[in-house]
C-alpha cells in the first residue's frame, strides 16, 4: 500500500475524514465554505475572507486556529504561527445564517508562497448534540458517536509571476518503489484523486501537495517486482485530468 508522509495533517483532517466514511445520521449535517481556497496577491493588500454557512437545524460554534503549513525532513506539517491574523477567532452561527472568516498576513513575502492552513474546529453548544456517527464495532454491533466537525482551509499568499517547476523521479526501494516529488519552483502545484500504477499494480493518493521550495518521497508498497514506468493519472489544480509517466531504473 501506499505510505503517506503527511502524518500530521491527516490528523488535522481525521474528524472530516471519519464522517465522510460513516455518514451523519439524523438530519444532514451540513457546513459550506466560499471560497474553500484563500489566495492572497503577495504585491497587493495582504487580506483575504471567507463565508462559512450554516445549512442544518441548530447553532453550531467554531474556533478558528492558523497553522503554518510547510515541509520538515520531507513531511508535510502543520505548525502553531503567529503570521496570520484571524478574525473572529471563535463564533457562533445561528441556522441558516453565515459568518464571515477575515484573515490578515503579517509576515512580509518574498518571492516565494507562503503556505498556511486555517483550521476551523466545532465545539459544543450547550443544549445542542453534535453531529452522530453510526460506526461498526464488530460482527452485528455498532455504535452512534457524537463528532464534532473539523474543516481545513489552505491560504496561500504568492508573487503573480510565481510558476511551480515540479520534478517526478522515482527508484527501487528493496520491494518497494519511491516517488520523490521535488518543487525547485516558487509556487505551490496540487495533484489531487491520484493513481499510481506499474504493470498490474496501482495505488490510490488522495492529495500531493508540492509546496514551493519543497522535496517529498512517498513510498509505494510493494511495486519492485512489477514491470515498466509508474504511470500517474491525476487532477490538476484547473480540474483537468492528467497522466505523466515516471521511469523505474
Amino acid at each position: 500500500m501506499f505510505s503517506p508522509a503527511t502524518p500530521n495533517l491527516r490528523r488535522a483532517l481525521l474528524p472530516c475524514a471519519l464522517l465522510c466514511a460513516c455518514g451523519v445520521s439524523g438530519s444532514a449535517q451540513t457546513f459550506g465554505f466560499n471560497p474553500t481556497i484563500l489566495n492572497i496577491d503577495a504585491t497587493k493588500n495582504l487580506v483575504t475572507e471567507t463565508v462559512i454557512t450554516n445549512g442544518t437545524a441548530t447553532p453550531a460554534r467554531f474556533v478558528v486556529t492558523p497553522k503554518l503549513w510547510r515541509v520538515v525532513n520531507g513531511t508535510l506539517q502543520l505548525d502553531d504561527t503567529r503570521d496570520l491574523i484571524v478574525n473572529p477567532s471563535s463564533f457562533t452561527i445561528k441556522p441558516g445564517a453565515s459568518q464571515v472568516i477575515r484573515i490578515g498576513v503579517r509576515k512580509k513575502p518574498g518571492e516565494t508562497e507562503l503556505t498556511y492552513r486555517v483550521y476551523v474546529q466545532q465545539e459544543a453548544v450547550e443544549g445542542v448534540a453534535l453531529p452522530t456517527i453510526n460506526t461498526a464495532l464488530g460482527k452485528d454491533s455498532r455504535a452512534a458517536l457524537n463528532v464534532a466537525l473539523s474543516f481545513s482551509l489552505p491560504v496561500y499568499v504568492t508573487q503573480p509571476d510565481a510558476k511551480a517547476n515540479v520534478s517526478l523521479t522515482a527508484a527501487r526501494s528493496g520491494a518497494d518503489v519511491t516517488l520523490t516529488v521535488r518543487n525547485s519552483g516558487a509556487r505551490r502545484s496540487v495533484y489531487r484523486n491520484v493513481t499510481v500504477t506499474r504493470g498490474s499494480g496501482a495505488q490510490s493518493i488522495q492529495v500531493i501537495a508540492a509546496l514551493a521550495g519543497t522535496t517529498q518521497v512517498f513510498t509505494l508498497s510493494g511495486l519492485a517486482d512489477a514491470s515498466g514506468p509508474l504511470t500517474l493519472r491525476y487532477v490538476d489544480e484547473n480540474g483537468q485530468t492528467r497522466t505523466q509517466t515516471i521511469p523505474v531504473p
